[in-house]
């Protein structure tokens, strides 16, 4: 255990009549009591702590998730759910931002999220424009695993397991960010999809007509 022995302080502290052979097995079990609360006081202590290995706050974070409302989704990883976790009373007071959205994103495993408005676009129900309070979240290369736009009509049979929408990432995984979306935007903000950049080509890159997308982004509706 960590810290100081309470059995081999017990005997170097003894009287001589309790160094003898019945003395010493008295005072060992009389010290390891001490050691076992001592022990039980150190584990009470880094339970709740964050960032102790696993063992300590890994047997806690569910309770310390459950506290401050934030769950861990089926896709997170232990050290992501801790790092949104550990970033509650940062986020919380500014929850209804687009800071601790973007923020708890990126703890999630999508870095560099970027809000994009767009006044003119006809609201999410075909109100006409200016439709103020709608957003899109576009993620860019490398924060995201999305692979192409997806299976094409005509590619696949009806019930045969394939999903329609982007490829590359799983149904989990867009659960996981439209519940952090849901929970972290403005309550009166409508989040109109999620656009997932694939290519960024330079000139010169490639060759009109060899299939490459100028600027190629794969959007979702959330």
């Amino acid at each position: 255990m960590a810290g100081p022995n309470y059995i081999d302080v017990g005997l170097a502290n003894s009287p001589p009549r309790l160094r003898g052979k019945y003395g010493r097995r008295w005072v060992g079990t009389a010290m390891l009591l001490l050691n076992s609360v001592a022990q039980g006081l150190t584990h009470a202590l880094r339970a709740p702590w964050l960032k102790s290995p696993p063992g300590g706050a890994y047997d806690a974070l569910p309770l310390l998730g459950s506290e401050t409302s934030l769950p861990r989704y089926p896709t997170e990883s232990y050290v992501q759910h801790r790092d949104r976790v550990e970033r509650a009373w940062q986020d919380w007071p500014f929850a209804g931002t687009f800071g601790p959205l973007i923020a708890q994103l990126a703890a999630a495993g999508y870095p560099g999220v970027e809000v994009i408005f767009d006044d003119n676009a006809p609201g999410p129900h075909g109100q006409p424009a200016p439709y103020w309070s709608q957003f899109w979240l576009f993620f860019p290369i490398g924060s995201h695993p999305v692979t192409g736009a997806g299976q094409r009509w005509g590619s696949f049979l009806w019930g045969d397991g394939t999903l329609w929408g982007p490829s590359g990432i799983t149904y989990l995984e867009l659960f996981t960010i439209r519940s952090i979306v849901r929970k972290w935007k403005p309550g009166d903000w409508v989040c109109r999809g999620l656009q997932f950049e694939l290519t960024r080509p330079t000139w010169g890159s490639f060759n009109w007509g060899d299939g490459t997308v100028w600027g190629g982004v794969v959007s979702v509706g959330a």
